[in-house]
């Protein structure tokens, strides 16, 4: 039944088990944001990947690098859609981790003795105002590249001749 699934539907199932995991992670496991649950999470992503490409290997037709690239994109395209939407959805209700990188900032700044107090807050307002973009331009872009990197490499192994 799952590999009767195109592309796009597979890559929903993908992007869904990710936000599964790591709202696992964060709030069942009580790890921290962004750091080694990414591991399992990127794991999660390149396995569904090969599956959305190795299911495409078996259905009949001629193929080529193209027709793999293509049932690989539509694949990450949707997971890097849906994990977009998570981490900001994540981070616009979860403000901990944002206030406390600020809080570390700020008392790097204090440390280093050369800022006013005035600095200090409008460095922190700055920090503030730019995080989301920050975090949703970091994900967009690691979801994108991985996506496009492990589908590049699986379509020239799946579609080269066989020998």
């Amino acid at each position: 039944m799952l590999n009767n699934l195109n592309a796009t539907k597979k890559g929903l199932i993908i992007g869904l088990a990710m936000i599964g995991l790591a709202l696992f992670f964060f709030y069942v496991l009580k790890l921290p944001v962004n750091e080694k649950e990414q591991y399992a999470l990127f794991t999660v992503y390149v396995a569904g990947i090969a599956w959305s490409l190795f299911s495409f290997k078996r259905t009949p037709g001629d193929k080529n690098f193209k027709s793999y690239f293509s049932t690989g994109f539509k694949t990450f395209i949707v997971v890097t859609l849906l994990m977009v939407l998570y981490t900001f959805i994540f981070f616009k209700f979860n403000t901990a981790y944002r206030d406390a990188g600020i809080a570390a900032n700020n008392a790097l700044l204090v440390k280093e003795g050369n800022h006013t107090a005035a600095e200090i807050e409008s460095n922190a307002s700055k920090l503030k105002k730019i995080f989301m973009p920050v975090m949703v331009g970091i994900a967009t872009f690691k979801y994108l590249i991985l996506g496009a990197l492990v589908t590049a490499i699986g379509s020239g192994f799946l579609s080269r001749k066989q020998q």
